[in-house]
């Protein structure tokens, strides 16, 4: 899957009542509460290891901004980061850093997240620097004037950057009436407005309790994790926010394409998509084994027939999801004299597949790919605790994560038969391609001269 995250682990579920209030859920080893202003935690105890990975979720991204707030939960990334009510600017990076952890964030069009990795000894006073940082930011109009500098700065090498430049117009293309057509970086006009009661505002009506998911994975206890967390984020307050459905795009009925040229370019970048459905749909399951059908590593049809061949010198393809309308996207980089065969032999690899099926065997090979790679994948602890967060943050179903191989399992080659046919046609793609400004026509660059 196209996403900071790979696959869910397939759990046996038992159900515990706490209280008549709460309710405590242990899924083999992996703990699910909601505390009572509204937060939710997870915590997977793990002997196998002597690290631990915090982090804090949050159903805030791009996908859920106003007009003037493009660019927003990325910038409140960077403003978690310049102190906070008990912290000076920089102590707590410097903090983790002296006791050999990682600490950073991601923010994305459906979710952002803070996370810290670190050796079990030090684990609580790590979690209480999450806590500050993601309750209790200074969020000061003179922290908010010495960040935008540095974001304005980020937003212009993203514009400088010739491969950002074709997503942005891609999203722009592929996207009519979500917010998925805005990058998340936001806008030069939109970020330099940012002040204090914007900034404000904002933190605390989506970085609530109802939107926070705590996960907690590695060398630790249960009981004195869920302690410490109720004694910090189980005491926040808040007014009650959950992110609105965000809506579907209509369905696709044309080809739209946009050629871009570049002086600094001197290959052929190109993205071929087609509207997906949502996440944690049934159809979204048979997307994510296409996935590897297509495109899941040297022994997929894609490498083997584009890549091995000479045709393009890479090629990356899969299921992007989103919370809304996804896409299905196909990218490669080649030389510029071949785009067409490139996509001509893209084309009848995928309409071959749409119009004879895929072999039974090829499906069944796909899904043992998945299965493999989620073993090595989840060895890591920040890859198992993000697969829980995600899972919060975006479908709002811990399920998701817990049952993901075994809706993986249940994918038929029916399933994904039916999916080439109800979503691939020939003229209903969307296509940006970044060529080298020397293959622009004569008669465009003729016009720009004007």
């Amino acid at each position: 899957m196209l996403k900071i995250l790979m696959l869910g682990v397939v759990f046996m579920a038992t159900v515990m009542l706490a209280s008549a209030e709460e309710k405590e859920q242990k899924k083999d080893e992996v703990f699910v509460k909601k505390l009572k202003n509204g937060a939710t935690v997870v915590i997977k105890p793990r002997k196998d290891t002597t690290a631990v990975s915090l982090q804090v979720w949050f159903g805030v991204g791009s996908v859920y901004e106003k007009d003037n707030e493009r660019g927003l939960s990325h910038f409140l990334e960077h403003m978690l980061f310049n102190g906070t009510k008990h912290t000076k600017p920089g102590e707590i990076e410097a903090e983790v850093e002296k006791k050999g952890g990682v600490i950073n964030a991601a923010t994305s069009n459906d979710f952002t997240y803070y996370y810290i990795e670190i050796g079990n000894l030090y684990w609580k006073p790590m979690l209480r620097y999450l806590y500050y940082m993601t309750t209790e930011p200074l969020l000061s109009e003179e922290m908010i004037k010495k960040e935008k500098p540095i974001v304005l700065e980020e937003l212009y090498r993203h514009l400088d950057n010739p491969k950002s430049f074709l997503w942005d117009t891609y999203n722009k293309l592929a996207y009519k009436v979500s917010n998925y057509k805005h990058p998340v970086i936001g806008y030069e006009e939109t970020i330099k407005k940012f002040d204090e009661p914007l900034v404000k505002n904002y933190f605390y009506s989506h970085y609530v309790p109802s939107n926070m998911y705590i996960v907690v994975v590695g060398n630790v206890k249960k009981d004195e994790v869920l302690k410490e967390i109720e004694n910090t984020f189980g005491k926040v307050k808040g007014k009650h926010y959950k992110p609105p459905k965000v809506p579907l795009e209509p369905p696709q009925k044309e080809i739209r394409r946009k050629d871009l040229y570049k002086k600094q370019v001197t290959r052929a970048y190109v993205a071929i998509g087609w509207q997906a459905p949502p996440i944690g749909t049934k159809d979204s399951y048979a997307a994510s084994v296409l996935e590897y059908i297509l495109a899941g590593g040297k022994s997929s049809v894609l490498y083997q027939k584009l890549k091995e061949t000479g045709l393009v010198q890479a090629i990356y393809g899969g299921y992007l999801s989103h919370k809304g309308t996804s896409q299905f996207l196909f990218y490669f980089v080649t030389d510029p004299s071949k785009v067409e065969k490139a996509k001509e032999e893209l084309f009848k690899i995928l309409f071959d597949y749409v119009k004879n099926g895929v072999p039974k065997e090829v499906v069944e090979n796909a899904k043992k790919k998945i299965i493999n790679s989620e073993v090595f994948s989840r060895e890591e602890v920040s890859n198992d605790a993000e697969e829980y967060g995600y899972a919060l943050a975006v479908t709002g179903d811990i399920n998701y994560a817990l049952k993901h191989l075994e809706n993986i399992k249940k994918v038929s080659k029916k399933d994904v038969d039916n999916y080439l046919k109800k979503y691939f046609k020939k003229d209903n793609y969307t296509e940006v391609r970044l060529l080298p400004e020397s293959e622009k026509p004569k008669e465009e660059a003729s016009v720009d001269n004007n």
